[in-house]
């Protein structure tokens, strides 16, 4: 905005103090009428220049403030879109989840009967299987339908559980174990023994003075006494089973292969 200087003024009223002497010859009081006229108008335009100046000022202030303010406005508006954003993802998470949710309930009406119907198959075959470690065997599987009855443990423990000792049953079909206990004969008689299971192809036990030997008649599902001469045999197979000497071949009888119908 154009603003006008003091000197201009005072220019301007010289020039309008001049021209009105020029054009007459009014008397010393008119002149000095005339001359307090002039300075009179020419402070009454400074005064409007200065509010012009003013409002200038204030012009430019509300301008500045105007831009600063549409600054602001971009920054909440591209703020709001990354809100929107994280809103719009937080949103499809939850329908997921919820989703997720129902999956779960279903999963758990399906797992629970499979875990049970596994457990007492487990059970089933720990009964029926070779009596190799049977106190421990049992003893885990009752273990097991006790944690299905508990409602502290998660579907998820359950079933890690349950595979656990599938994979402990499994793993007992490719190692061989040497271990001490205890045996009731058909006599009735209580006998403190060494047993030796080779995966579970054969089971045997002969006790701590080398006087009994037997083995394992699963078919049969009993005790058969073996040869004394089979002793040694049984020993070295022991201290192989408990890593005492290093593996090596080892002759003992064990039941043939039935053939596949």
């Amino acid at each position: 905005m154009r603003r006008f200087s003091n000197k201009r003024f005072e220019l301007l009223a010289g020039v309008a103090l001049a021209a009105a002497l020029a054009l007459s010859t009014p008397a010393s009081a008119q002149v000095q009428q005339l001359k307090e006229q002039i300075i009179a108008q020419a402070q009454e335009n400074q005064q409007s220049q200065d509010r012009i100046n003013k409002l200038d000022d204030e012009t430019g202030a509300i301008e500045s403030e105007y831009k600063g303010v549409l600054q602001q406005l971009d920054s909440l508006n591209v703020y709001n879109n990354q809100l929107q954003s994280l809103i719009n993802s937080q949103n499809a998470e939850m329908t997921a989840i919820e989703k997720d949710i129902l999956r779960v309930t279903t999963i758990d009406r399906e797992v629970v009967p499979l875990m049970l119907r596994m457990v007492e198959g487990l059970k089933q075959f720990v009964d029926l299987d070779v009596p190799f470690l049977i106190e421990e065997r049992t003893q885990r599987v009752a273990n097991l339908q006790k944690l299905m009855t508990r409602a502290d443990a998660t579907p998820a423990e359950k079933f890690r559980r349950v595979l656990e000792a599938y994979q402990i049953e499994n793993d007992y079909g490719r190692t061989i174990e040497g271990y001490t206990g205890e045996v009731t004969t058909d006599d009735g008689r209580k006998l403190s023994v060494d047993f030796l299971r080779m995966g579970r192809v054969a089971l045997y036990y002969k006790t701590l003075d080398d006087q009994l030997l037997a083995r394992w008649n699963q078919k049969d599902r009993r005790w058969e006494a073996l040869d004394t001469g089979y002793v040694s045999n049984v020993k070295a197979a022991l201290a192989i089973a408990r890593q005492q000497v290093a593996p090596d071949l080892v002759v003992l009888p064990i039941d043939a292969p039935e053939n596949a119908k």
